[in-house]
């Protein structure tokens, strides 16, 4: 080859490489990704709807198709990271007031769901069951969790800086919050509706809510535990810094939830014997 004919070809590679570097996507058009050594946070989206749906253990108000189900689910226990055995939808709306999750375990042997707890704020771990966790002050330390069975018992607490209960529990039972929740047992498997006021959630935010999310079934005949975001063995669900989130909510009025407690104030004189006396009155 002439001298002449490299000069060429060195030059076409230059000109070719000037203008990969001149279209090369930069800055806020470049695609994202993760930093190393730090996974994706997955995300869902609420649906805002103008009135509740019908809370009666089914899925068949036609509300709940509005919203895009969450399937993306993966086994923690028996086989980490495996697809679950049987698959989980959830959908999720929300109005001014409060936000509704509509479960649907699916399950190819309804005959051998596993449902026997009646009582409130009892452990559902001989149970089927399924948990919320729901992260609404987003410090990424502590939550909300909310459990119910295919009988619609329920099951409540909080995880504090990432940790459950003293007994192995994924979460503190000592917390009661105001909910409701019904379930029922389909040909198919078993489905939930569950309302959880805002007050219930106490947090501050009200426009472009972002919250942590967490989501965990559980299939007692199998010991198969499914999460949604942190399955890994060494996280579950109580591992709130690797929860997903929850967005989608805005402008939703106040969350803060107020507790007001009667008190009272009253002196005696132990000298004088005289009936109490009022300090800010002095009568």
């Amino acid at each position: 080859m002439s001298n002449f004919s490299r000069r060429q070809g060195n030059l076409a590679c230059g000109l070719l490489s000037l203008c990969l570097s001149l279209f090369r996507p930069s800055g806020a058009n470049a695609e994202a990704s993760p930093a190393k050594g730090e996974s994706a946070r997955i995300n869902a989206e609420a649906t805002s709807v103008d009135h509740a749906p019908k809370l009666d253990g089914t899925l068949n108000d036609p509300l709940w198709r509005s919203a895009k189900p969450i399937m993306e689910f993966r086994q923690r226990e028996p086989h980490e990271g495996d697809p679950p055995t049987e698959k989980t939808e959830v959908r999720i709306l929300y109005t001014r007031h409060a936000v509704y999750f509509g479960i649907h375990c699916y399950d190819s042997e309804p005959s051998r769901i596993i449902a026997t707890e009646l009582r409130r704020d009892v452990s559902q771990d001989l149970d089927d069951h399924f948990e919320i966790l729901i992260d609404s002050n987003h410090n990424r330390r502590g939550a909300y969790v909310f459990e119910v069975n295919p009988l619609g018992t329920q099951n409540d607490g909080l995880i504090v800086d990432e940790q459950g209960d003293t007994n192995g529990g994924d979460f503190d039972r000592g917390w009661d919050g105001v909910w409701t929740s019904e379930a029922r047992i389909t040909p198919d498997g078993w489905t939930a509706t569950i309302e959880i006021p805002f007050t219930t959630l106490n947090f501050t935010h009200s426009s472009d809510v972002a919250w942590g999310l967490n989501l965990k079934r559980f299939i007692r005949r199998k010991n198969e535990e499914d999460l949604w975001s942190a399955y890994r063995r060494t996280f579950g669900i109580t591992k709130v810094s690797e929860a997903g989130e929850l967005r989608g909510v805005k402008d939703i009025g106040s969350g803060r939830l107020f507790i007001v407690k009667p008190y009272g104030l009253a002196r005696y004189d132990k000298q004088t014997g005289e009936n109490p006396k009022f300090p800010f009155t002095g009568e």
